[in-house]
């Protein structure tokens, strides 16, 4: 008896794990992250993956993340949170980024702007003398 509990803790802890790698593969590849694609990449049924709490709960905290629902009574992972924030991060410093380039970007038209303005007003003042 002793052996098939163990065996079959030990096969729980294999499905466990295939499901976190299969997780992290969807991640790393940016694809929708839902109880249908984790079974796929996994090779589990829905079923195993609505049974199982801890895993249950990472889809639907994932899930609910990257439809941008507010996580109220989810539990998520740490390391999920972790890698949202790190993600949210970077696409602020892109912003800056791009931000700071359309500024310098609008300061140079000033600039060239502010010449052409003056320039014009020599040639108003150049013709209004030679009249």
């Amino acid at each position: 008896m002793a052996g098939i509990k163990a065996y079959a803790e030990q096969k729980s802890k294999e499905t466990i794990a295939k499901v976190h790698k299969a997780i992290d593969s969807l991640k790393r590849k940016k694809k929708n992250i839902n109880f249908d694609s984790v079974s796929k990449e996994a090779g589990v049924s829905r079923a195993t993956l609505y049974n199982n709490p801890q895993l249950k709960e990472r889809i639907l905290s994932l899930r609910a993340v990257s439809k941008g629902v507010p996580l109220v009574g989810t539990i998520t992972v740490a390391k999920d949170k972790k890698q949202l924030q790190e993600e949210k991060i970077i696409a602020l410093r892109q912003k800056v980024k791009q931000l700071e380039e359309d500024k310098a970007k609008l300061i140079a038209q000033l600039v060239e702007m502010e010449e052409l303005k003056q320039e014009n007003e020599r040639l108003k003042n150049r013709k209004s003398s030679k009249s």
